[in-house]
């Protein structure tokens, strides 16, 4: 159907603004000439740093200079170096003591995980202060052993856990370790396996030993689903929505349990529901195990609910155009059936009528509003036109460090010229031109291919120099008429 171009589009209306055309490697720039800054200063005067507040007591009395280090000693480091310490703290000799300073310290010196207990000792002197730090360092791994493991060997099992010899030995790391090897083995289809840490975590171990109790091997037998209605999704189409699947020959490829992974296809399984307008499905699951553990029978119980119908779709915002146009390009109407797919295609219709008509960064979000009926819900657009756009000059920039291509041979292929309201699909339109051209590098390994991007230019970007042409090797001009 026709649409109904309003009056007000013409070119004399159109809002004087200043786009950018951007082509990677190859520049597009079009601009207008930004707007000039607000004269004046702003509301209520130019706006100054204010210093911190000093209290009541502190304008009362004079203030005593602070003592000077004059020193700083690190003590009780055995395996961490003195220059290793030194890099986290920040008090140095020679300049004011500062308690605030040494708490910071304190706090880098724990957060290094190196040592269980930082204890700061301030000497006065006549010349000055003396800092030291004493430090007791938590255990380092000389080793790290595996017990128990037979399906992973121990060099997985270390690359897997992030702890090495020669690490700090804290409870962090341990747990962290411990938790990335029971992660492993879920995912390999063994959820009970249970890792312990025998040594590592009293202050005179050594080695960190981690125990593994392998649970059994679990895999799905087969895949079924319960109460769904065959008429909108078959048990085909919902296996192609879940993860958890039966092996091909079984033992041979995948196959393999996971917990983590089925509460995932609950989830995925309720969005799909949604998406179709079924806002109140619930779904449940059910494991029916064989007698030996091995094998497992995953249900999907599905209460599918009502699906919600459009009672009325109506667009709040909308000046450019009337409700009746652009109810006209829609797929979804008053009494369809909700449908999150054809809401998004919706959408992008009607963002494509606006930005045919230079109003580029129109913004339309969909709002479904449910009544008090179950399953009727309203459909409503709101509408934020924003301005329209047009044309200025065209800069074009050529990337690489040798570029022989002309200008002219970019901007033949726009099918923009200064002074037109800008088309996104004029603006789409020549990109494609730009790519399947042969001229332009398309392999994304060497660099990117030819793209336009359209970025409004106001006064505050033009101070700050991006109404300049992109920075690079090559060449950049405009042509006046495109």
């Amino acid at each position: 159907m026709a649409m109904t171009v309003p009056e007000s589009m013409n070119w004399r209306k159109t809002t004087a603004a200043t786009i950018w055309l951007l082509v990677v490697p190859l520049v597009c720039w079009a601009q207008v000439p930004p707007l000039p800054p607000p004269a004046g200063p702003p509301p209520g005067g130019p706006v100054e740093s204010l210093p911190p507040p000093a209290s009541a007591g502190a304008s009362q009395r004079p203030k005593q200079p602070k003592p000077t280090i004059v020193g700083v000693e690190i003590r009780g480091n055995q395996n961490v170096t003195e220059d290793q310490v030194r890099r986290h703290i920040r008090a140095r000799p020679g300049i004011p003591f500062d308690p605030a300073v040494v708490r910071d310290d304190v706090k880098r010196l724990y957060s290094s995980r190196w040592f269980f207990n930082v204890r700061p000792i301030v000497q006065s002197t006549p010349q000055g202060v003396v800092l030291i730090y004493e430090v007791r360092e938590r255990p380092t791994a000389e080793t790290v052993k595996f017990v128990g493991n037979r399906y992973y060997g121990d060099k997985r099992l270390l690359k897997e856990c992030g702890l090495k010899p020669g690490d700090s030995l804290n409870a962090y790391s341990l747990r962290e370790a411990k938790r990335k090897i029971e992660e492993l083995y879920r995912k390999a289809g063994m959820p009970e396996t249970v890792v312990e840490i025998a040594e590592g975590e009293r202050p005179q171990d050594k080695r960190a030993v981690f125990v593994v109790h392998e649970g059994k091997m679990q895999r799905v037998y087969k895949v079924e689903f319960e109460g769904n209605d065959p008429a909108l999704a078959t048990d085909g189409r919902l296996k192609t929505i879940v993860k958890t699947k039966p092996g091909y020959l079984w033992y041979l490829f995948r196959g393999k349990f996971d917990g983590r992974q089925l509460e995932e296809d609950v989830e995925r399984l309720t969005a799909y529901y949604r998406d179709l307008g079924y806002f109140r499905a619930r779904i449940s699951r059910e494991l029916e195990w064989s007698k030996n553990g091995e094998w497992v029978t995953v249900r999907f119980v599905i209460d599918e609910g009502p699906r919600y119908r459009i009672r009325e779709v109506r667009f709040v915002g909308n000046e450019k155009f009337t409700s009746a146009d652009l109810l006209s390009q829609l797929e979804l109407h008053a009494g369809d059936y909700f449908d999150m797919a054809k809401l998004r295609r919706d959408e992008g219709k009607l963002r494509d009528i606006y930005g045919a008509q230079g109003y580029i960064f129109a913004d339309i979000q969909a709002n479904p509003r449910f009544a008090e009926e179950p399953g009727i819900l309203d459909l409503v657009y709101k509408v934020n036109e924003g301005e329209q756009f047009r044309v200025g000059k065209i800069h074009v920039h050529i990337q690489g460090e040798v570029p022989h291509t002309k200008m002219t041979v970019v901007l033949n292929r726009l099918s923009l010229r200064p002074g037109d309201i800008i088309d996104i699909r004029e603006v789409r339109a020549s990109e494609r031109r730009l790519k399947a051209s042969s001229v332009f590098e398309k392999d994304p390994s060497v660099g990117p291919p030819p793209r336009i991007e359209i970025r409004p230019l106001n006064a505050t970007m033009a101070a700050k120099g991006l109404d300049r042409a992109p920075a690079g090797s090559g060449r950049t001009g405009h042509s006046g008429h495109g």
